[in-house]
Parts: C-alpha cells; structure tokens; sequence
C-alpha cells in the first residue's frame, strides 16, 4: 500500500516536472521571440546619434540577431509615391543585397552593445553612394541580448549621364554611363566622357566600398585625356572607428598631362608632367593609450616613391615663366592620430534634410619623415605634415568648424615647398528654415615648387570671376551667405533652397599682377535629390544655380556670371 502510494506520488511528481520544464521552455522561447520590440515611431524619427531609448537600462547586454529592413526608392504605400512611374522605377532597380549592408556594420551577433560600434556603422551606411536615410536601432534588452534593426532606403543609382554645368566662365561637360550599386552589390562602374577648359577624355573606374575582405576598399581608375593617360590603383583599410585596431594600403598612380599657368583668367605658360608615385602604410591602434568608446591613438608607418618630370609644351613657353625642376625621392614616414568619438547628428547645415555628422571631439594627426632624393642631396629633406581639426557647438543653434594644416619639408637650404593653411566656418540658425553662414580661410607658401601654385577664381571661391583669376603663393577668402531650406519634397525627387552671398577674397606674392582684394554678391538656387545616388562616397551633391556679379576686376570681366554647378555643400 505504501509503496503503490510512493509510485503515484514519483509519477506525478515526475509529470510534474515534465509540463513545468515544458512550460518554461516554451515561455522563454515566446519570450525570446516577442520581448525587445523596437519602438517603432522613435525608431523611423529618430536624428540624434543616441540611438539607445534614454529611459531603459541596457546595461551589458549583447547584440542579438540583426534585422535588415531594406526600403525600395518610392513607398507605394504612400499615395503621393504611388503611381506607374515609381512603380516601375522600383521595379527596374536591383535592390541592395542585405549582405551589403551587413558587411558594412562594426559589430555581430554576440558582440557587447557599444554606443560607437553602432552609431559609427550608422555613419558608414549614410556615406554610401545607394543608401539614404540609414537608422540604426537596438530593442530594450531581453535576456541579456538586444536585437538589432538596421533601416535603409534605397536610392537610384544607374544613370546614363549627361552633364553640362558652368563655373568661372568656362563650360564642362559630361556624358557616358554610371551605376554606383552594380546589380546592389554597392560597387560602383563608370565609363565618363568629359570635356573641360583644360582637357578632355575618356575615364574608366571601378570602386568598391568593401571588398569583404577585412573590410577593405578597392579603386581603380584608368583615363585617356586629350593631353596623356592616367592610371592609378589603390587598396586599403581605414581605421573605421576609434575601436578598429588596424589600417593599411597600397597604392599606385601614374598620370601625364599638359599643365597651364594663368594670369587673370589667361594661359600664359604651358608645359607637360609625367607623375608617377607608389605608396604602401601600415598603422596599429595604441590600445595601451586609448580609452574605449571614448578616443584612440594610433600609429602608422608607411613609405612613399614619386617622380615628376617636366618638358616644354608645344606651345611656345612665356619667357617670363620656368619650367619646375624635376624631381624623384623616397620618403619613410611615421605618423601619429588621436580622434576623440564625439558626434552629433544633424540636419540643414551642409545639406537639405539630410543628416549630418560631425564630430565635436576632433582629430589630430603629425607625421614626420624623410625625403632622399635620387638627383641631388641638395634635395634631401626632413618632412613634418600636422593637421588639426575640430568643432564647437555654441548653445544650440551656433556651429564652429575648423581645421589647421602645416606642411613642412626642411632642407639644408632651408624651407622648401612648405605651408600653413587654415579655415574656419560659423552656422548660426538664425531662423527656423534659415541659416547664417560665413567662411574665412587662408593659405600661405614657402619657397612652393614651381608647379604648385595657389590660385583663386571662379571654381576656387571667388564666384563672381574667371577660372584661375588671381595666382601666387598665398591667398585669403572670405565668404558670407544667408541660406533657405525648403521643408517641401517636389515631385517627391528633390529638395529646394535659396542663397544669398559675398565673396572677397585675393591671391598674391608672385609675379602675378593681379589686384589685391576683389570682391562678389549673388543670389542663387539650390537643389538636393532624394532618390539618386550621390557623386562622390560620404558626400551628397547640391546642385548649385547662381548668378553673381563681380564688383571689382579689369573692365574686360563680365558684368555677371552665371553658374550651374554640383558642389558638395549648400
């Protein structure tokens, strides 16, 4: 009797046992599955780069799976994007893979959640030429583990191109084909005909972002000009935040072409340069001297080989004018980098409803070498190139952003083809849909070799004049607008804006007769595209519309001038 009472109790306390482990087995797994949802509507509104939800505790948990919601160009599900013709355009795009996008982030399942890892590979995703609109977000932990959604729209990017702008007097053009997201793998393949006020010909390029492998990038780039060939072949790893441990590349160019003096707009010296250059750098992050998710130091270590040889053009060379004295050296260098991880996230400053970073920690880099020449000792010399970068955010609607940059190379003669430049810019919001933006920044040479010749003019600034107008081995600029962002997506393609601007700026210290301060004001138009790729990686075009009038000049320069170029900035 006892023993059968034993058994039954065994049983259920066995059954028991059973349906509770069950039970709990099934409540964590429904708990793993449902538990740390994003919040949605903070998640697509979002623009700071604090991508974690202040009022939850997030603690050490790590990175659980990783969801990539990948948007076509136009939202069908919008009535203003839904019609024939965006349905067909997201029809005729090839989507970006998701491994795409995947390659391109700084962290993996299991990872430590880290502020940089994640709002660095937020970064990353938006300098993509075929991204736009990259989010970034971790769910309230569950477990110990964050699940993670990465948002992403897609942007046009094949585009047979035809290209005619004008800037400084002169008319460029452009034509030929271009896809910066070949068949959404994120590579770019261009094929260019060009024609400018200094050459024309033909360009062949491939770039690709990240090869896969150690998230290094590839470019190649190969031009037949009107004047020589251009050849150059680079691959290499950045550090791609302050947590990247190592960087490194190789790099070759060789490039001929006809290069021009100018004065006051005018050709008045032509002669022919053959480049070549090899470079390879290796550099480690100090983990010793850094502090995580806070700075980094690094070191580099790389060596340089370039050659430049000069001959007398066909033209008849200017007797007032030499040619520059040819040259061929082997540089080894070290370079040292602190960067403090200080962003912000942004809109309207640079661009039109777009985000923007920037970083108010700043960057500071100095790197000593030296040259041995292989023509002469006299030519031998010691190099020491600083720079530094910064930005300062002044209450809420007021932004300084500067650099400093000198460039030494010391020899037994003393200083030669050596510089110091600097610029700083102010934003002030000084109305809702509006900013006040000025820019001074100045240049000055020692001793520059004779083809480095610091210029000002219509496509460097001073807006309201020629191409190449003023000359010498130093300058100065100053540039004053008043900017207008347009809140309105036309035809859900584009952005609109409005400037007004003066410019005054002068070139001078050589043989140039250029007068010294020469001043512009113009008014202008300004267009930002939201369902096209950009030019350039980690830039977004502003197609610029201007008409300036200079104020100052010789009485053969044009009352006005009037402008249609792709900068990148507003």
């Amino acid at each position: 009797m006892l023993t059968n009472k034993l058994w039954h109790a065994l049983c259920y306390f066995t059954l028991l046992s059973s349906y509770t482990a069950y039970a709990s087995e099934i409540a964590v797994k429904e708990s793993i599955e449902t538990c740390g949802q994003i919040d949605t509507e903070r998640h697509s509104e979002r623009t700071d780069v604090n991508f974690k939800d202040t009022d939850i505790d997030y603690g050490s948990a790590t990175v659980g799976k990783i969801d990539i919601d990948a948007s076509p160009i136009f939202d069908e599900n919008n009535p203003d994007e839904n019609n024939w013709v965006f349905r067909l355009v997201n029809r005729l795009h090839v989507k970006t893979k998701a491994g795409v996008i995947k390659d391109d982030l700084l962290f993996k399942p299991g990872d430590n959640l880290q502020d940089v890892s994640i709002s660095a590979s937020e970064r990353t995703l938006n300098t993509r030429r075929y991204l736009t609109n990259a989010k970034i977000s971790p769910a309230p932990p569950c477990n110990g583990v964050s699940n993670v959604t990465v948002s992403t729209r897609d942007v046009w990017t094949l585009k047979p191109k035809l290209s005619l702008s004008r800037s400084g007097g002169n008319n460029n053009s452009s034509a030929g084909f271009e896809d910066s997201n070949f068949f959404g793998t994120g590579k770019s393949v261009s094929i260019m005909r060009f024609n400018n006020d200094q050459r024309s010909g033909q360009v062949y390029s491939y770039y690709d972002p990240n090869t896969g492998a150690y998230k290094s990038a590839l470019k190649l780039r190969y031009s037949d000009n009107s004047d020589g060939i251009e050849k150059k072949f680079q691959i290499y790893r950045d550090f791609l935040d302050i947590s990247t441990d190592w960087s490194g590349g190789i790099f070759y160019g060789d490039k001929s072409e006809v290069a021009s003096v100018y004065d006051l707009g005018k050709k008045v010296f032509n002669y022919e340069q053959q480049s070549k250059s090899a470079s390879v750098f290796y550099g480690r992050r100090l983990d010793s001297a850094s502090v995580d998710n806070e700075y980094a130091r690094r070191i580099i270590f790389g060596i340089t080989s370039s050659a430049d040889t000069f001959t007398p053009d066909t033209i008849v060379p200017n007797s007032s004018f030499y040619l520059p004295t040819d040259r061929d050296e082997n540089i080894a260098w070290i370079e040292y980098q602190k960067e403090i991880d200080d962003y912000i996230s942004t809109t309207n400053v640079q661009q039109i409803n777009r985000p923007e970073y920037f970083n108010l920690g700043g960057k500071f880099t100095a790197r000593l070498g030296y040259s041995n020449s292989n023509i002469s000792s006299d030519f031998n010399a010691y190099l020491l190139d600083i720079e530094d970068s910064y930005a300062y955010k002044l209450k809420d609607n007021h932004l300084i952003i500067g650099s400093t940059k000198l460039t030494g190379r010391y020899t037994d003669s003393g200083l030669l083809n050596s510089a110091i430049e600097g610029d700083v810019s102010y934003y002030w919001k000084n109305m809702e849909r509006g900013q006040f933006f000025a820019k001074l920044s100045g240049l000055k040479g020692y001793n520059l070799y004779q083809d480095t010749i610091i210029e000002l003019g219509g496509d460097t600034g001073l807006r309201g004049y020629p191409s190449h107008y003023q000359s010498g081995d130093k300058n100065i600029l100053f540039t004053m607008e008043q900017h207008f962002f347009g809140n309105t997506e036309w035809l859900s393609l584009f952005y609109a804006g409005a400037a007004v601007f003066f410019d005054a700026g002068s070139a001078w210290g050589t043989t140039s007769n250029s007068p010294d301060w020469v001043k512009d004001v113009g008014v202008g138009l300004r267009f930002s595209g939201t369902r096209n790729g950009s030019r350039e990686e980690g830039e977004h075009n502003v197609l610029h519309m201007d008409i300036v009038a200079p104020l100052d000049g010789s009485s053969d320069i044009s009352s006005y001038q009037f402008r249609v170029k792709t900068e990148k900035r507003f």
